[in-house]
């Protein structure tokens, strides 16, 4: 299991996503010792998303495709509070993949998932993830890039 870029795994995602039944793909988040893990199924596949906040509505996140979907995991997926869902990722200069809709909220439901539903390198993906993001949010040069794109972002809508 690769940990990726959220850039790389969003394209990933949204390959499967245009060759799949549509309305079969869910979104389960939560919170676990401060990160976001948010989990998406759809054709078949589990997707993990780690993500640290950074700003109002601002997120560095990376993640993985972990396992196979199977019905024990869509039962746990349905469990949480539904809340809208939405999140736009910039794939280049003129193209973002942009996902909305309603995800279930659980911090319960996803923590259940890391512990006792997902395979035995589930630790070792968590630090992987963990670790990422971490060094992501620690390297001065990232976060100067990341305040030019927002600075960039924000003069696109003025």
């Amino acid at each position: 299991m690769a940990v990726k870029s959220i850039r790389a795994l969003m394209g990933e995602m949204k390959k499967s996503f245009d060759k799949s039944d549509r309305s079969g793909w869910k979104v389960l988040q939560g919170m676990n010792r401060g990160y976001y893990d948010a989990f998406l199924t759809g054709d078949d596949h589990l997707w993990q998303i780690k993500s640290e906040e950074v700003g109002q509505g601002e997120m560095v996140a990376v993640g993985t495709k972990i396992s196979r979907s199977d019905e024990d995991i869509e039962k746990i997926m349905r469990n949480g509070s539904p809340v809208p869902f939405g999140t736009m990722t910039p794939m280049n200069r003129n193209l973002s993949i942009i996902m909305a809709g309603m995800q279930t909220y659980s911090s319960e439901s996803s923590s259940l998932l890391c512990r006792e539903y997902l395979s035995g390198k589930q630790a070792s993906l968590e630090q992987k993830l963990r670790g990422q993001v971490d060094k992501m949010m620690d390297d001065p040069v990232f976060r100067k890039r990341y305040r030019e794109h927002k600075n960039r972002v924000a003069r696109a809508y003025l």
